[in-house]
């Protein structure tokens, strides 16, 4: 059986800002779904500037925008007048999904509500994201993923090198892009939902959810009352899972779980070079060598030290001894597995490569990535489309209403 596109006959409006609610609608515009991109006339999303702050990779694209606005066509329009608000509820009234992360506060000025939603179209599929959740004394405060998934969750402080440590910052989307599959799950199970109900629904998610989640292993501790105050700093971690600096500069992370040390131990000493170690009566037996830990660290680090990555990363593959090297952002496009697996995908204007969204579906065939829209770039072929006559477009045009 040929290969389908597996969203074709879905229409997703894509009413939300920056990050991690659009980029749930990318991935649906990856499975061959039409999303359109409501933008205000002028200035557009404000994402398109984000590449702009201090301390990013400087270049000549908007790469922000490419990998997240990817395959969608944009609608200038302006919701704040009651011309624009209406030509919205035109695609409405054929959608069958429709994302915001707008501010509550927002949504309710611009008539952006589940309930103003789903009385223009009770069947569309109603997709919230916000950074604290609906409810709640911060259902109305504004947050970004470096403050509510990355700090607020927890993860922030879980990471530090030790109790000492300043935090440190995360990379600009990074929650975002992990939470947008979350709402892309919820989107995709009300939509299986009705199909066997034949209703609409209201999904959501927010960057505290899926904080939690990912910090999920140090909140279910707490909440089963475990010792938190107990951290183990990484000066302190077993020599068989740390962190390690190749002759190259390069670093890499050795992962050796208890549960397998005792065998792997005989290979880690052959893998280094260190046979001799085998002999050494500190490091004879697991309660030895966790006495002598810190003597242990010091001789495997010596010993990484001494070759490169590459090096390593043959060896340590032949001795089969799990590692993984901290990898860089411009490692990925000449990774050899990144490519067998498929985790790139090019341009359909061969302008370049993107990241793929990271999922598949047996049977469905992913749409080739086309370029992000610029502002406004479909708004008449989109207003067209939807029934608006060219003279009215025209006037809208005229007067700002629509870019």
């Amino acid at each position: 059986m040929a290969e389908q596109s597996l969203f074709g006959d879905l229409l997703v409006i894509d009413c939300a800002s920056f990050i991690a609610g659009p980029a749930a609608g990318t991935i649906l515009a990856d499975f061959g779904a039409r999303v359109i991109k409501i933008e205000p006339p002028g200035s557009g999303d404000g994402y398109r500037k984000l590449r702009h702050l201090p301390g990013v990779p400087v270049g000549d694209t908007n790469y922000p925008w490419r990998l997240t606005n990817r395959s969608k066509k944009s609608l200038a329009v302006d919701l704040k007048q009651p011309e624009g608000r209406a030509m919205l509820d035109r695609l409405v009234e054929r959608a069958d999904v429709f994302i915001t992360n707008y501010p509550l506060g927002v949504r309710e000025s611009l008539r952006l509500r589940y309930e103003d939603i789903s009385a223009v179209n009770p069947g569309t599929i109603y997709a919230s994201f916000t950074p604290y959740g609906e409810t709640g004394p911060e259902a109305g405060s504004t947050g970004y993923d470096a403050t509510a998934w990355w700090a607020r969750s927890g993860l922030m402080d879980a990471v530090r090198m030790s109790s000492d440590t300043t935090p440190a910052l995360s990379v600009p989307g990074m929650g975002d892009h992990m939470a947008s599959c979350s709402l892309y799950g919820a989107i995709v199970t009300a939509l299986y939902q009705r199909q066997r109900t034949g209703k609409g629904a209201m999904v959501g998610s927010s960057l505290l959810a899926n904080g939690l989640w990912s910090n999920g292993f140090m909140v279910q501790a707490a909440l089963d009352g475990a010792n938190m105050d107990v951290r183990l700093d990484q000066g302190k971690n077993s020599a068989f899972t740390q962190i390690y600096r190749c002759r190259d500069d390069r670093w890499l992370l050795l992962t050796i779980l208890p549960q397998v040390q005792e065998a792997a131990w005989p290979r880690l000493a052959s893998c280094l070079g260190h046979q001799e170690w085998l002999e050494d009566p500190r490091f004879a037996t697991a309660a030895t060598r966790y006495q002598h830990n810190r003597d242990l660290t010091a001789l495997v680090a010596a010993a990484i030290g001494q070759q490169d990555w590459s090096y390593w990363e043959a060896s340590f593959a032949q001795y089969g001894i799990t590692c993984g090297r901290v990898g860089k952002p411009a490692d990925h496009g000449t990774d050899p597995q990144v490519s067998a697996a498929g985790l790139l995908t090019d341009f359909s204007d061969n302008s370049g490569r993107t990241v793929d969204s990271p999922m598949y579906v047996g049977g469905a065939v992913k749409s080739a990535p086309r370029p992000a829209p610029g502002i406004g770039e479909h708004s008449v072929e989109i207003l067209s489309d939807f029934g608006v006559d060219a003279g009215t477009i025209a006037d809208l045009k005229a007067r700002g209403i629509v870019g």
